[in-house]
């Protein structure tokens, strides 16, 4: 008898599955349709890149853009758009900011042909004049000091920790103007394991040679590539120590100081740097949510950041990331889906300097007693998407879709979502699932923080793929999360 049951149930549980499928199948294209078809993201950065631009949090550009955001999102008639008050830092770039370097050996070495290898021309082209004075493509680390007029010393380069407590050590640094000129791996496949092998000396370097003596710190761009912008970013001081300006160099000019120094035991450099540090300022997040009808009170939230630094755009970093998950509620609201859990699309303030959104964000969700059973961050750019970072705990539900996963190009899984905005969600909800938007990485770090951070260097079509992309994660999480 229990075969007979067991043989009849068999073509029922076929049927159901096929149904399934089916019906995974149909919302992947409709969700693909809407965003490549009918997508509103691209314009939308545009609108954000060329009427807002740059949004360093603190600035007046980040309030105009926190106006933009809310009216524009507002339009959508999604069922809730507010701005959530946050302090955050403000230090500000001064129109005083120049770097500039003397040697009678720059012409020679250029002649002798040993920067080839840098591909140096365009540097060359820029800053060879008829006078041993040379501009050098540079600029401050968010919250640096200033110089207090000019700064000059003479240069020493470090390569590598170990040389600059050798160095330290040595008393060689006192006094001096340290470049910290740890490269890129280039055997590295995935580029955020190269930067985050070096950012370090950027972040902390000013005060690790500051320790020592130096009077001022260079370092390297954070970047793969050979050229001459300068890619700015966040650094600390350490409170016991001397604070001293800092700056970025492009990572041609930092391969031309580093080739002078060796031959020029007398290169000096100059700096003179405005920068200053303002109270804080009365900030926000932007939040839009669709109410859910299963679960209104519990909350899978997905975004980005939406301040950037004051260096190009923030087209990428993240304007991209903001766009993802606006177009990722809107996709789902235009293709009819009634969500399960409340989606909450929120754009966090203050990623780059200091992590006060996402701080607020969390603690108002806890004061309010809001469970959160999903974040997804995306910040690493409006690349090709490829996956997704998961908590190992959802990775068995997430194989069930890869057959469609792959077939759409983001089959990629890897273990361990997160990412800093979502970090604070996941330490008050500790069973919450962390998933972070991977796309393709080889060109991200050729614009992070940089002048070419702008709307031109983004696709329109893979800036809609991604946003698909993230629209299909949510869909899958609010499906089978409880």
């Amino acid at each position: 008898m229990k075969k007979v049951l067991f043989l009849a149930a068999v073509p029922f549980w076929f049927a159901t599955h096929a149904a399934g499928q089916n019906s995974d199948s149909l919302m992947f294209k409709r969700v693909f349709d809407e965003a490549l078809v009918r997508g509103e993201a691209y314009a939308r950065l545009g609108e954000l890149c060329k009427t807002v631009g740059a949004r360093l949090s603190g600035s007046d550009a980040a309030e105009k853009g926190i106006v933009w955001a809310k009216q524009m999102l507002g339009s959508y008639q999604f069922d809730s758009v507010y701005t959530q008050p946050v302090m955050v830092p403000r230090w500000e770039r001064s129109q005083t900011e120049a770097l500039w370097m003397e040697s009678a050996l720059f012409t020679s070495i250029v002649k002798k042909g040993t920067t080839e290898n840098y591909n140096c021309e365009a540097f060359v082209e820029q800053v060879v004049k008829p006078s041993k004075k040379y501009r050098l493509h540079a600029c401050a680390l968010g919250g640096s000091i200033g110089t207090n007029g000019e700064l000059t010393g003479k240069v020493v380069v470090v390569n590598s920790q170990k040389q600059l407590d050798s160095l330290g050590n040595a008393g060689v640094l006192k006094g001096k103007i340290v470049l910290l000129n740890r490269a890129f791996d280039q055997g590295l496949v995935n580029t955020f394991s190269a930067y985050g092998a070096c950012v370090g000396q950027r972040y902390s370097g000013a005060s690790q040679v500051a320790k020592y003596g130096a009077v001022a710190m260079l370092v390297r761009s954070m970047s793969n590539r050979c050229d001459l912008h300068p890619h700015t970013g966040s650094m600390a001081y350490t409170d016991s120590l001397q604070k001293i300006p800092a700056m970025a160099v492009a990572t041609a000019v930092a391969d031309i100081i580093a080739e002078l120094a060796a031959e020029d035991e007398n290169l000096k450099i100059t700096m003179n740097l405005g920068c200053v540090t303002l109270p804080d300022r009365l900030s926000a997040n932007v939040i839009a949510q669709t109410n859910g009808m299963v679960f209104p009170k519990k909350y899978i939230a997905f975004g980005g950041h939406f301040d950037s630094w004051d260096e190009g755009e923030g087209a990428h970093d993240d304007g991209a990331g903001c766009m993802h998950a606006f177009e990722a509620l809107r996709i789902l609201k235009a293709v009819g889906y009634t969500p399960r859990h409340t989606l909450r699309c929120v754009w966090w303030i203050n990623e780059e300097n200091g992590l006060r959104g996402a701080t607020e964000y969390a603690k108002i969700a806890a004061e309010n007693g809001e469970e959160h059973v999903a974040a997804l961050e995306s910040d690493r750019g409006g690349f090709t998407p490829r996956g997704f970072g998961v908590d190992t705990a959802f990775i068995r539900e997430l194989k069930i879709m890869q057959k469609w996963l792959d077939a759409y190009g983001i089959g990629t899984i890897e273990k361990g979502g997160g990412g800093a905005d979502i970090g604070p969600i996941k330490k008050a909800n500790p069973n919450a699932i962390m998933v972070g938007f991977i796309p393709d990485s080889q060109r991200y770090f050729d614009v992070h923080h940089a002048e070419t951070d702008i709307f031109e260097n983004v696709n329109k079509r893979e800036l809609e793929m991604g946003a698909a992309s993230v629209a299909i994660m949510i869909w899958i999480l609010d499906q089978n999360l409880d």
